[in-house]
């Protein structure tokens, strides 16, 4: 655990350099915050009732997902991505740490670095101009924490699958865009399953995309309570174990075939 926390501070320590990066990923987010708000504001007025859930949940809704996406959206993929295109991958590979934990080591950092530095002055922007209100009960606050961290454990398992890839194709940027689009529509992140069509919602419910935003907004806003938010969270963690089963196999399949470019 001395060496995953030692990689987990370095990733953290490197994501503090890039101080451009983050003003302009805090304005788009900004940006986006104001747009989803007045989005449904709009929509409320044209048909209060027909959204399964109050304004205010709703727009807190739309605001968290926004928020959320300031430290749940560090996937390893171009890390891989690139270490594999300039020959470094050998480095990591030879790092005293299994590649796999050492990828979630790097982006535990990178995920902690902007909860506190991105995530925390988001949520402030949210509650002050744009509506966010806090969990109900602190139960939901809870497990909503329980959660958000299952959410982010999907993702990243998810971005790694992908980073594998690269090992194969040696460009992902055709396939990143593919995967993106899909967990933009499917994770529900500014717009709940339950007001999916019928069919693609009952696609959504069985991918492990919900996992992201859709559970952890969910709970946040009171919409999942007492068993229906217990059985959420446990096909989270299905999903947890899943992933991490597949991703140790991929890993373990497509090391052996590893070609570095320039090394």
């Amino acid at each position: 655990m001395k060496i995953f926390w030692a990689f987990t501070r370095q990733a953290f320590h490197n994501s503090v350099v890039f101080r451009v990066e983050f003003w302009l990923r805090f304005l788009s987010i900004f940006l986006w915050m104001y747009t989803i708000q007045w989005v449904w504001r709009i929509l409320y007025t044209q048909r209060p009732g027909a959204f399964g859930v109050s304004l205010e949940q709703m727009v807190t809704y739309g605001v968290l997902g926004m928020a959320l996406e300031t430290f749940m959206d560090v996937g390893p993929e171009w890390y891989i991505s690139q270490q594999v295109r300039t020959g470094a991958i050998d480095t990591d590979l030879m790092k005293p740490l299994d590649f796999h934990l050492h990828m979630l080591a790097r982006s535990t950092g990178e995920m902690l670095f902007s909860l506190g530095v991105l995530a925390l002055p988001t949520f402030t922007v949210g509650f002050i101009f744009f509506g966010l209100q806090m969990p109900p009960t602190l139960e939901a606050g809870l497990l909503f924490a329980v959660s958000i961290t299952l959410g982010f454990l999907v993702l990243f398992h998810l971005g790694f699958l992908l980073g594998t890839l690269v090992l194969a194709t040696l460009d992902i940027r055709s396939i990143a865009w593919a995967y993106y689009s899909l967990i933009s529509f499917f994770a529900g992140q500014m717009v709940p399953l339950w007001l999916f069509p019928p069919a693609l919602r009952a696609v959504a419910e069985v991918l492990p995309f919900k996992s992201a935003y859709y559970i952890p907004s969910s709970i946040y806003i009171g919409a999942f309570t007492g068993q229906e938010a217990l059985q959420a969270i446990g096909f989270q963690l299905v999903w947890v174990v899943i992933l991490t089963l597949i991703a140790r196999w991929a890993w373990s399949r497509m090391d052996a075939r590893l070609v570095v470019q320039g090394g």
